[in-house]
């Protein structure tokens, strides 16, 4: 064997010891993943879920010309915000509430505004809305009728056009457009109203300024075409009375509280429904068989988890 010919033996030999040494690591390294992964239950090339920081916005407007008293809203917020920040871990910093005078719409799109700044991608906002949804004598370019969110002002707009033109009120489509102004990774919609036609399911995905790849959900407080009930003794709305009380009590995700929040209105709507149709002329029926609505095609609710009750200060 010449020299030349000893010397690329060599060379051959040396790469292919440095060959099976590498594919001995990545192998290794391979390897090792595979048993973290049998460990800690999470699929080889997958990525834990990232935990996203949970924000609160709740607005609650009743306006001193509708007939419910001022304090329904009042009370319905506090009532549903004082249960759910605790269990989703929003403090004072992340929990924004706009009540009554507070509630106007220039003070809601001054609140849009400075989430629109603060909100990333590392954040859910949970929106709780009680307010009046009135229709409109706008019809929406699909042919359906067009809906508003009735704000605060201290006197009833002449027409509700007229209430729109000066800002007094918002369209559902434009508070849909001002939601997609957050850059929050995820946004669930809770509209507890007396007008569950403008609570469309659809409300977030189907106009011009939709975010098509950010998860969404919406829950209607009832049924379309149903009313929105308020308690027995007429101080907090019915859906705000259960929601409250399943997330005092129900542990696993806000799906499972939301589940309980829809069952016990519906049960609890039964009696109140009976009780209002005795009082009801045959030219003024209303639907007042109430049953709660949920969109969630992502999962939004199951994958938000609820802080357990013993670790809050809710009992």
């Amino acid at each position: 064997m010449t020299r030349e010919e000893t010397i690329i033996r060599k060379a051959r030999q040396i790469c292919a010891w440095r060959i099976r040494t590498f594919l001995r690591s990545v192998c290794a390294v391979v390897a090792g993943g595979l048993g973290l992964a049998a460990l800690s239950g999470t699929p080889a090339g997958t990525q834990e879920p990232v935990s996203l920081q949970n924000h609160i916005l709740a607005i609650g407007s009743c306006p001193p010309w509708h007939p419910q008293s001022v304090e329904i809203c009042r009370h319905s917020l506090q009532e549903v915000v004082s249960s759910l920040a605790p269990r989703v871990n929003a403090g004072p910093d992340k929990t924004h509430l706009l009540i009554n005078e507070g509630a106007s719409a220039a003070a809601l799109k001054r609140k849009a505004t400075e989430l629109a700044n603060k909100l990333t991608p590392n954040d859910r906002l949970i929106i709780y809305a009680n307010l009046p949804l009135g229709a409109s004598d706008i019809t929406l370019p699909s042919g359906q009728t067009g809906y508003v969110l009735e704000l605060w002002s201290g006197q009833k707009p002449e027409t509700t056009n007229i209430a729109i033109s000066e800002g007094t009120w918002m369209t559902a489509p434009a508070f849909a457009a001002m939601i997609h102004t957050f850059r929050a990774a995820e946004v669930i919609l809770i509209l507890d109203a007396n007008n569950s036609n403008a609570a469309n399911l659809h409300l977030l995905d189907q106009h011009d300024t939709d975010l098509k790849g950010r998860p969404e959900a919406i829950v209607s407080s009832s049924g379309a075409g149903q009313t929105a009930n308020y308690s027995a003794d007429r101080t907090i709305s019915l859906f705000a009375k259960h929601l409250a009380l399943a997330l005092t009590e129900t542990e696993g995700s806000l799906r499972e509280a939301m589940t309980a929040a829809v069952n016990g209105t519906r049960q609890a709507a039964i009696p109140i429904c009976a009780d209002l149709k005795t009082h009801t002329t045959e030219n003024n029926v209303v639907d007042c068989q109430q049953e709660p609505a949920v969109y969630d095609p992502d999962h939004l609710l199951s994958r938000t988890l609820l802080i357990p009750v013993s670790e809050t200060r809710l009992n």
